[in-house]
């Protein structure tokens, strides 16, 4: 049995009752505006976590998702709604891209005077102000832009130091000096070019430090031609996503709390891990795929064999494996392929199905309810069909939440 609330989250919990939830297993708003979207501006409020809290049975878990980046203001926000941070999950993955500016290979143009990169299409209030000035000083003094070229020894950079279309650039402070004597300016515009032109460029001179930081620079000029990994950059390589553990507190200890509600503990058996990968059907498999031959008969470990569950779950790519070794028999579970995904499903951020069993399995109780505030193209409410759990979910989007609607429905079919 699943519903799905379409709509504000906050509004659509605010219609469930108190402790009438066994989890919440979700993948929240980052707070990275991912891929520019609106939605993903900010990690959710804490009214949200506070609402959350209210409708868990007491001693039920809370699994979010977060980025590295802002896992640290999620964290804070869910307890200071009130939840118990009771532990991290990492889940681990080789297949990231980094998502860095390759430095090297912008140096010609920061030296040469560039403050914005091109290609960007963020362009810092006050830039056109000093080109428009830059243009008309320009014009009344009589010069081309190659001439303002041939005097700095550039190629190009006066298009963008007075341009009123795209690629944008402000003079240093100290070439906007230079500017003001060629062309006859005055000193009007001088805090703001100074303002937009803070980071200077190492002026000629004989102290070491003066050395060393233009030995740097131009180090860095050396490596423009390279490969990314091979000069500097802006970013590690992306490989996991943290996991937010949180708990209601429960009413007196654990067992009593188990003993009236059902929630408190962690499902243990249910996801011990395999201590090594096995056949199953003639197939070498592990993870998830241990847990689901526990129930088959073609499975002689037993029901309590393989690891304890552990806050590392990780792809079973090479790359991490080759880096974990033995380590690497934990559970693990590689990203949402396109069979997983579903025909039509264009959610940018989906779940694999497997991962999302997994988490629902571990805080679950059988036969309970659980929440995913916010449901996106359904990974959570498809999960808790497939492991028969309840399911309830909420979406803001009407185009998600038929992605999910679809999704849910031929799962539920599957587990029947």
């Amino acid at each position: 049995m699943f519903t799905i609330h379409r709509g504000d989250c906050l509004e659509s919990m605010r219609t469930l009752p108190d402790n009438s939830v066994d989890s919440i297993v979700t993948d929240p708003p980052y707070g990275i505006s991912f891929m520019g979207n609106r939605w993903d501006c900010d990690v959710p409020s804490t009214n949200v976590w506070t609402e959350c809290l209210r409708v868990l049975k007491p001693g039920s878990h809370l699994l979010a998702f977060a980025s590295p980046r802002t896992q640290h203001r999620m964290a804070a926000r869910i307890e200071a709604a009130g939840f118990e941070i009771r532990d991290m999950i990492a889940w681990v993955y080789g297949s990231g891209f980094p998502k860095s500016r390759d430095v090297s290979q912008a140096m010609e143009r920061y030296m040469a005077g560039e403050q914005l990169d091109p290609a960007t299409t963020s362009i810092r209030p006050g830039v056109y102000r000093v080109t428009a000035f830059l243009r008309e000083a320009r014009n009344r003094a009589g010069w081309t832009n190659r001439q303002l070229d041939e005097l700095f020894d550039t190629n190009g950079m006066a298009g963008h130091w007075t341009t009123t279309g795209s690629q944008p650039a402000v003079p240093s402070p100290q070439q906007w000096e230079i500017l003001k004597a060629a062309l006859g300016f005055g000193d009007e515009l001088d805090a703001l070019v100074a303002d937009l032109g803070a980071t200077n460029r190492p002026e000629s001179g004989g102290q070491d430090e003066g050395r060393r930081t233009r030995g740097f620079l131009q180090s860095l000029i050396k490596y423009k031609d390279a490969p990314p990994a091979g000069g500097w950059g802006t970013a590690l390589k992306p490989a996991l996503e943290p996991i937010t553990m949180a708990r209601k507190p429960p009413v007196g200890s654990v067992t009593n709390n188990v003993m009236v509600h059902g929630t408190g503990a962690l499902n243990i058996a249910g996801c011990r891990i395999g201590k090594d990968l096995i056949k199953v059907e003639g197939r070498r498999c592990g993870g998830e795929q241990i847990y689901s031959a526990i129930q088959r008969d073609d499975y002689t470990g037993g029901r309590h064999s393989g690891r304890w569950p552990a806050n590392l779950l990780h792809d079973g790519g090479e790359d991490v494996t080759d880096v974990l070794g033995e380590a690497a028999r934990f559970f693990y579970c590689p990203k949402a392929s396109k069979k997983d995904r579903e025909a039509g499903n264009t959610h940018p951020t989906v779940k694999p199905t497997d991962l999302m069993r997994y988490l629902c399995r571990l805080v679950t109780p059988p036969g309970g309810l659980v929440l995913d505030p916010f449901m996106g193209s359904g990974s959570t409410g498809k999960a808790a069909m497939l492991e028969g759990f309840r399911f309830i979910g909420c979406e803001l989007s009407d185009d998600y939440a038929a992605i999910a609607q679809a999704r849910i429905e031929r799962s539920a079919q599957d587990a029947a």
